[in-house]
């Protein structure tokens, strides 16, 4: 490269800056200096770069080399170069311009396909309510922009427990396993981001004293509260299934509770035992249609907790309970996990062994009614 191709001009057009480099040759524009000695050292600088790196180098500003170089040397630490860099951003760049649909719009595709699936009312709400709480923040966003550390850093900051944390990333992850199985991106980035850890606690029960003060006292205060909390203690049915069951699937006369498909969280159809004692506790109520659960029970069952005296209620108390002193009585979990709509008898037998003692689990099972007016008149009214 001669000297007259990148040459040091004067320049009569300004009254302070009086020379400039002439990069035009090499695609640049020109550049002007105040002094002759500063063009004439950018000329050289110039130079050196073309030697170095060829034409397309004229013309890098100080701080794009500098730049250059300092990523050069961070990707040297993972035994990546530029190139590779380049080429794994255009390629995300390019994944982006492919993929046009938004988060929010696959949200509103992924429900539709789930409600088409025949998903219960009960997941859908769930699932529309964590991926309304996640489009606030990435609706607009384009689907495949969405990185994992992004999705990381997200969840980190939700509020609540890591099992609320947990909760999001599991429904998060059928977003853009969706996404990934219909082909708009090539992977699911909620598989690289970690599980919230979570403390691995004993499931809380009602003792014998406990379920047996909550049943009397719902028998005397809310009668029509007392086969809903029967059947969860005695029959182990999840609160949403008892809140789906309809009393013509509760067959007393042949002895058992039919869990159907479409109201089971599992989709599939189970049939549960009625125990004796349970059967005690239901056959004033035989007589009955339509929903197990009456209408606006929360303030009910308020009241009957209260004369309860009871100092605390479990989530899952009644199901969990039903779960410990049934694997305690019959020493068998498969059996029990079968009742419990379980697919494995792993996770029952290695979380509820030796929760309760043997002597417990038989006074659990004696637990009867007392009988009350109340029943008997709640029993006739609504035959």
């Amino acid at each position: 490269m001669s000297n007259a191709k990148l040459a040091v001009r004067p320049y009569r057009h300004s009254q302070t800056h009086r020379y400039y480099l002439d990069l035009r040759p090499f695609g640049k524009g020109r550049r002007f200096f105040r002094t002759r000695a500063e063009a004439e050292s950018e000329r050289l600088r110039q130079h050196t770069l073309h030697q170095r790196h060829g034409r397309a180098a004229v013309g890098l500003p100080q701080r794009e080399l500098s730049d250059f170089m300092d990523a050069k040397k961070r990707l040297a630490e993972y035994d990546k170069t530029i190139t590779n860099a380049t080429e794994f951003y255009i390629d995300h760049l390019e994944r982006v311009r492919r993929c046009k649909i938004t988060v929010a719009e696959l949200a509103a595709e992924l429900l539709d396909a789930k409600h088409k699936d025949g998903r219960s009312e009960i997941y859908l709400n769930d699932l529309r309510n964590r991926l309304a709480t996640f489009c606030r923040d990435f609706g607009t966003q384009s689907l495949a922009a969405v990185s994992s550390r992004e999705l990381s850093n997200w969840l980190r900051n939700v509020n609540g427990s890591p099992t609320t944390r947990a909760n999001f990333r599991a429904n998060i992850s059928v977003l853009f396993g969706y996404a990934a199985d219909e082909g708009m991106i090539d992977n699911n980035p909620v598989l690289r981001v970690k599980k919230p850890k979570l403390v691995n606690k004993a499931p809380e029960i009602f003792s014998v004293d406990e379920l047996a003060a909550l049943l009397n006292a719902a028998s005397r205060e809310a009668p029509e509260v007392v086969p809903m909390l029967a059947i969860g203690a005695f029959a182990g049915l999840r609160e949403s299934e008892i809140k789906r069951l309809d009393w013509h699937e509760v067959n007393l006369r042949r002895g058992y509770i039919e869990v159907k498909a479409e109201k089971a969280k599992t989709a599939k159809r189970r049939i549960v035992r009625i125990q004796p004692n349970l059967a005690q506790w239901l056959a004033p109520y035989s007589a009955l249609n339509g929903a197990v659960v009456p209408v606006n029970p929360r303030k009910k069952l308020d009241r009957v907790r209260k004369a309860a005296h009871l100092r605390r209620w479990s989530k899952n108390g009644l199901r969990h309970s039903f779960a410990s002193y049934r694997l305690a009585a019959t020493n068998d979990a498969a059996a029990v996990a079968a009742e419990l709509g379980h697919s494995t008898s792993q996770m029952l037998y290695s979380t509820y062994r030796e929760l309760v003692l043997p002597e417990e689990a038989e006074r659990y099972w004696k637990i009867t009614p007392v009988a009350t007016d109340n029943v008997v008149s709640f029993a006739a009214n609504n035959g």
